[in-house]
């Protein structure tokens, strides 16, 4: 489908140590002859071998010595992708997934499991070899990695070296793993995806672009609770949401009430709670345990589009390939479940079709197209900006709010998106592309190209 040039690769038990064999055809393609002296990778795993030519016909490409294949931590007989660059040869790429360890046998990642899984067997099909593991098993020393591959429906554990590529999927904004990140970037590893922003740090690098001005919600760090009163005399109504956090966690909707009251509402697994307080003091009494000392954003309230008392948002999916240029894999409504003030589908949210739903709000043909593009160039130039503020970027999920209006809102941008949303609008083959992208864009970071 793509046209990368694969290999097959296998051990030769008598074949003379350092020494790498290539079949006639694959020697002639990639301009190698015997005698030449190669530097030979394999993720991070790097040695000099001499090249020797076999003339014996046969459907294996490369041959290596089984010291050598334990050396390089290679899984043979398989098919690999292949890069030759002066005198470097290049297996794979290799691609780890970093990603949270769960005790469950047949799910050692837990949600993400299946997800993973999807990676390495669709990896397999493009010639990227990909493994899972968690930040917590890497031996920097020795540059080697205790992980997970999974093949005949089953996971395997393994030693595997350093990968080409790291696709971050691990939860949260631990110190420890930024400094794992750091070392693993010193011994050469690129990363999919730089480091978890958060929400006030995103609004400000994306309030600087004038382009993206009107589309941004009126936002502020609270430093104290006069600038939550001031905003919600404002507005009417915010949302008081954690600069660190996702899937909805710790939101809380702020309304002020006509006799200078106020009414709240919040979520915790899936609980609504809502109170009231008389003022800003009693309010933030009632607040302190949920908010904590945390920090926080107080942001005005879009009058989003409703199913009757079912919010609704969108999640744009954004994603590079192996041509390291950006494109919209696709996008989905998400509509909370009801009395929510949120959309999360872990928090019982349901995934509708944007089309259906823009068609349902909007009857207007040129109103909805003009919607779509507003949504199509938020996403893409919002993506941009972080990009151009924090290094590169392989994919994100952008969050997109629709007035009752017809306008166009960005509400938050997700470096770790989930794919649900689209089994859940029956498009199947978005969400394998959504698999299938991120190891393509692997390959371009990598230099397979």
């Amino acid at each position: 489908m793509y046209g990368f040039t694969m290999v097959n690769v296998a051990a030769n038990p008598k074949g003379k140590e350092k020494i790498i064999q290539f079949d006639k055809k694959t020697a002639e393609k990639l301009k190698l002859k015997s005698g030449d002296e190669v530097l030979f990778c394999f993720g991070q795993q790097k040695s000099s071998l001499i090249v020797e030519i076999r003339n014996t016909k046969s459907n294996i490409n490369i041959f290596l010595t089984n010291k050598d294949i334990k050396y390089f931590k290679l899984i043979v007989p398989k098919k690999y992708g292949i890069n030759v660059k002066g005198n470097q040869i290049k297996l794979g790429p290799v691609v780890g997934v970093m990603a949270d360890l769960f005790k469950q046998k047949a799910k050692p990642f837990g949600p993400q499991s299946f997800f993973i899984k999807q990676m390495i067997t669709n990896g397999d099909n493009i010639g990227v070899f990909c493994f899972a593991f968690c930040p917590y098993n890497i031996n920097l020393d020795k540059k080697i990695i205790r992980g997970y591959t999974y093949k005949n429906n089953k996971w395997f554990k393994s030693t595997f070296p350093l990968p080409d590529v790291i696709f971050p999927r691990e939860r949260g904004y631990s110190h420890t793993n930024l400094k794992v990140r750091s070392k693993l970037e010193q011994l050469g590893c690129y990363f999919l995806n730089p480091p978890l922003i958060g929400k006030w740090e995103t609004y400000q690098i994306l309030s600087k672009n004038p382009m993206l001005l009107k589309y941004l919600p009126e936002t502020e760090l609270i430093n104290n609770f006069n600038q939550i009163n001031k905003m919600v005399k404002k507005h009417g109504a915010v949302y008081i949401k954690p600069v660190k956090g996702s899937q909805g966690r710790n939101i809380i909707r702020l309304r002020k009430k006509r006799n200078s009251s106020y009414e709240y509402k919040y979520e915790i697994n899936n609980h609504t709670t809502t109170g009231s307080a008389i003022d800003i003091h009693h309010l933030r009494r009632q607040l302190s345990s949920i908010m904590g000392n945390k920090r926080f954003i107080v942001q005005k309230e879009i009058d989003l589009l409703r199913n009757r008392d079912h919010i609704i948002d969108l999640r744009i999916f954004v994603q590079k390939d192996h041509t390291g240029k950006w494109s919209i894999t696709g996008k989905a409504c998400r509509v909370g479940r009801l009395g929510s003030i949120t959309s999360n589908i872990s928090s019982g949210g349901k995934g509708y079709k944007v089309e259906s739903m823009l068609m349902r709000h909007f009857p207007d043909k040129e109103l909805r197209e003009k919607i779509l593009h507003d949504i199509n160039y938020v996403s893409i130039e919002s993506v941009k900006s972080l990009e151009r503020a924090i290094g590169k970027i392989g994919e994100m999920g952008v969050d997109i709010g629709v007035d009752k209006k017809g306008k166009v809102w960005f509400i938050e941008a997700n470096m770790r998106p989930a794919r649900h949303v689209f089994n859940l609008i029956g498009e199947t083959d978005t969400r394998l592309q959504s698999v299938i992208k991120p190891l393509l864009y692997s390959r371009y970071l990598a230099g397979f190209r």
